[in-house]
């Protein structure tokens, strides 16, 4: 094959004859071209201006036709801020465009500030009885300062204050309505990722709303999905992301509401959720009327919404009944004032794990101790199971084996007592991980953010089930739950005495071993705090009840069981009147036969 050593002649040729080409049709094009009337200059213009190749020559004369048309309505941008949130109001609507939040930013972005209105993806429109709706207006902006701004048409006007601290801003429209009547808020927005799990932001996205009656906040879907109701009368309305909301409070609240949301599909991963309101105010308007709002656009976190006093906090869901109590007035307050001491994130939630294990421990050690009762019981136990060894004498070797522990002074269910303690604190905590703003961003170890799953193994082929209930990644630290909890279920079934049958031992220790695989394919998405949390909690767990066994004296513990057994056994009141029930019974049996 011959070499290519560069461009020959005839290329050459071929490259000069287009240039003459284009040179010559250029020429002639200028000499034939149609002289254009003055008087249509300005649809020539707008006709190059709509072309893909709009030619040097005709930009200037666009420009200059922009200018000249002095009617035209040209909005401005006029933006407000403190130290902690941006806002970026147009003229046209007084309608927001951005929210900025300096000390926040998405999963994938740590220089740019976290905006929450990207685009045109907001709409914020009050509709007054026979008159304009406010997205309508073109407002020219009368005054404006570092924090506030006054838009005015003539006839409306709208005046917005941003807080000198803080995330909370106000919103006053003032006018002169043309008829009598309630007016309207329509609300809407495309809600776009700000988090690295997707389906755990969509989760925990929704509306939620202060009922008027009773002051109870609602969740709108408790789980984030699509839904739609009409509300009662409410306070205040939140368009509420995983970690951070958009609430709209008008002074005497909303008559009603009528919200809808809508999941983004897998066509689009940076879309959580489209929010959809049509609110109608709880105020009647008749001439000129003054509707003040107060808003607020900035992150969950607990306590600074707690300090609006409006309620706001509960729109952070820790859960239902004894479990939302327990994250907000145990889970809560520990972790706040520990974070006051300025500690790690990683060490916080040990130092918390070891609080809690700490309080419990008087319950562990009981249960410990019950268990080893049973333990030491074991021979005999085998001995009761091999005397009743059929199936039709199940009835019987149960009875003799609670007798059993009547006798010693042992129960079977004084293991599940901390357990069953624990469960509350366990499901606060599955509530409270996935909600904590504070924990977002914050690393430890190998896990970048223990607001989000850690993967140390990621894959991009989707799978069949896998892909759609594990993800598409492994977690660390859910692995290392997952195995901690395999571990601590072994060690428990080692000490346990088998009481049933051994098939039903067979298929319990089966189930027993499949709860943590459930549950690993549960927590893979979760937050790396909260399987991090769950994997302490395990650890500190098995090393108690390793150290309570290496002090606890199995030959002492059987020496007090036969002691009990030795001592004359006192009725109670109770088997005393069975007793004697049961004597006059035989007295009466006897009396009739003699008789």
């Amino acid at each position: 094959m011959e070499e290519n050593k560069g461009i020959d002649k005839n290329q050459i040729a071929g490259f000069l004859l287009i240039g003459a080409i284009i040179l010559g049709f250029g020429w002639w094009n200028t000499k034939n071209a149609p002289e254009v009337e003055s008087e249509a200059a300005t649809e020539v213009v707008e006709e190059v201006a709509t072309t893909d190749a709009l030619s040097a020559d005709a930009k200037p004369a666009l420009e200059v036709e922009a200018v000249a048309d002095s009617n035209a309505f040209v909005a401005q941008e006029v933006t407000i801020s403190n130290a902690e949130l941006s806002l970026t109001f147009s003229s046209a609507g007084a309608s927001l465009t951005s929210a900025a939040l300096a000390d926040y930013h998405t999963y994938d972005d740590t220089a740019k500030a976290l905006d929450l209105i990207k685009g045109n993806n907001h709409v914020f429109d009050l509709r007054l009885p026979g008159g304009e709706a406010l997205s309508s207006k073109e407002f020219a902006v009368v005054s404006s300062s570092d924090r506030g701004i006054v838009f005015s048409d003539g006839e409306t006007k709208v005046s917005i204050e941003l807080a000198e601290v803080g995330y909370d801003y106000s919103f006053i429209v003032n006018g002169t309505a043309a008829a009598s009547g309630k007016p309207e808020i329509y609300w809407e927005r495309s809600a776009l990722r700000t988090e690295k799990g997707i389906s755990t932001e969509r989760q925990y996205s929704s509306f939620v709303y202060q009922l008027t009656e009773d002051g109870d906040v609602e969740h709108l879907a408790g789980r984030g999905s699509d839904d739609s109701e009409t509300t009662d009368p409410i306070n205040w309305l939140a368009q509420k992301q995983r970690f951070f909301s958009l609430i709209v409070h008008p002074e005497q609240g909303f008559a009603s509401a009528d919200i809808a949301t809508v999941n983004g599909g897998d066509d689009n991963e940076d879309l959580i959720k489209d929010y959809n309101a049509t609110a109608t105010l709880n105020q009647t308007v008749s001439g000129a009327y003054t509707l003040p709002f107060e808003m607020y656009a900035g992150p969950n976190q607990y306590q600074l919404l707690k300090t609006y006093g409006q309620g706001y906090e509960k729109a952070i869901n820790f859960g239902w009944g004894i479990f939302g109590a327990i994250g907000r007035g145990v889970v809560v307050p520990i972790f706040n004032w520990l974070e006051g001491y300025g500690l790690g994130y990683g060490l916080i939630i040990f130092i918390m794990v070891l609080i809690i294990k700490l309080t419990l421990s008087p319950l562990t050690f009981a249960s410990y101790r019950s268990m080893a009762k049973m333990r030491v019981l074991k021979p005999e136990i085998d001995k009761i199971n091999e005397k009743y060894s059929s199936e039709k004498e199940n009835v019987q070797k149960q009875q003799a084996i609670m007798n059993l522990y009547r006798e010693a002074g042992a129960s079977p269910l004084g293991g599940c007592v901390p357990v069953i303690v624990q469960m509350p604190i366990l499901f606060a905590m599955f509530r409270f991980f996935p909600a904590s703003i504070e924990l977002r961003g914050e690393s430890f170890l190998w896990a970048k953010d223990l607001s989000t799953y850690d993967s140390i193994i990621s894959w991009s082929t989707e799978i069949p089930l896998i892909s759609t209930f594990f993800g598409n990644h492994l977690s660390l630290f859910t692995l290392l739950m997952t195995a901690s909890t395999i571990l601590y279920t072994w060690m428990n079934q080692q000490m346990t005495p088998q009481t049933g049958s051994n098939e039903q031992m067979k298929q319990m220790r089966v189930i027993m071993y499949l709860m943590p695989l459930m549950f690993m394919f549960v927590l893979n998405s979760f937050p790396s705090g909260l399987t991090y949390y769950y994997f302490l909690s395990n650890i500190i767990t098995f090393s108690m009840q390793w150290g309570i066994r290496k002090t606890v004296n199995d030959d002492a513990i059987l020496a007090k069981i036969e002691a009990k057994r030795a001592q004359p056994k006192k009725e109670s009141k109770f088997q005393q009147r069975l007793a004697e029930m049961q004597r006059q019974q035989n007295k009466n049996r006897s009396q009739r036969r003699n008789g």
